[in-house]
């Protein structure tokens, strides 16, 4: 949950994250408040900046939502609404999409070629490389399989990174880390074993350092800065793609 603050009020909303969206669309109900819909590749930022401006009609449902309680519960109440897709367990993805690692955006390229398999590199950006007869199906299946495998096979090293970093500065920190597959934690802790989700690789390593260090200590304490580490905690969900 996102809130913010317009005066004294304050506006409590979730994002959701549609990946073949081409806009943003703030959905209001009585049974779940306030949900801004977005396509995949903006962050926190992009949404506070339409809260912002969307701030004074969506104080005005919540207020008329309110004087009505005792009534049917009405359909959602929506502005500036494209008609969904149905939710896919797969994403769908174009070129230029951009995707977060240790903090930093990057875009993404599809290349189809006389190929037999699919690949991924990195250089600057990602880089898939498909068959180019491959359905749109096969490549958005590929391409998420690729990005998954990516990221996991990077977790270990930056992980152990930000451990040692923060052993440095705390010498009771945990002396194993590992990543794994959570869906809306961070991170969890079994026999002193920290385990983070793998989707944390999306934010900064300093950010990275805090969410370890608040699973044995008082991280807020511990670093000056803790205040800009969790930032990113506040503003991006933990949904890759």
């Amino acid at each position: 949950m996102y809130t913010y603050q317009i005066g004294k009020q304050t506006i409590d909303y979730k994002i959701k994250v549609v990946p073949n969206k081409t806009d943003i669309t703030v959905q209001i109900c009585d049974s779940e408040g306030v949900t801004v819909i977005i396509p995949r590749g903006l962050n926190e930022n992009n949404v506070r900046s339409v809260i912002a401006r969307k701030a004074t009609w969506i104080l005005q449902q919540l207020n008329e939502g309110k004087k009505s309680e005792e009534t049917p519960k009405a359909a959602p109440k929506k502005e500036a609404v494209k008609k969904e897709d149905a939710k896919s367990t797969t994403a769908s993805f174009e070129n230029d999409d951009k995707f977060s690692y240790l903090g930093r955006q990057y875009r993404l390229n599809i290349v189809r070629d006389d190929v037999q398999k699919a690949e991924m590199t990195f250089r600057a950006k990602f880089i898939a490389t498909v068959p180019q007869t491959w359905t749109e199906e096969q490549t958005n299946e590929s391409i998420q399989h690729l990005l998954t495998e990516w990221y996991q096979g990077r977790a270990d090293e930056k992980f152990n990174e930000a451990r040692k970093s923060v052993k440095k500065v705390a010498a009771d920190a945990p002396e194993t880390v590992k990543w794994t597959e959570l869906q809306d934690e961070y991170a969890t802790t079994e026999n002193g074993v920290i385990s983070l989700n793998w989707r944390l690789l999306m934010a900064p390593l300093a950010t990275i350092e805090y969410v370890i260090a608040s699973h044995f200590t008082n991280a807020d304490a511990l670093f000056e800065d803790a205040a800009d580490r969790k930032q990113w905690l506040n503003d991006n969900s933990l949904r890759a793609f």
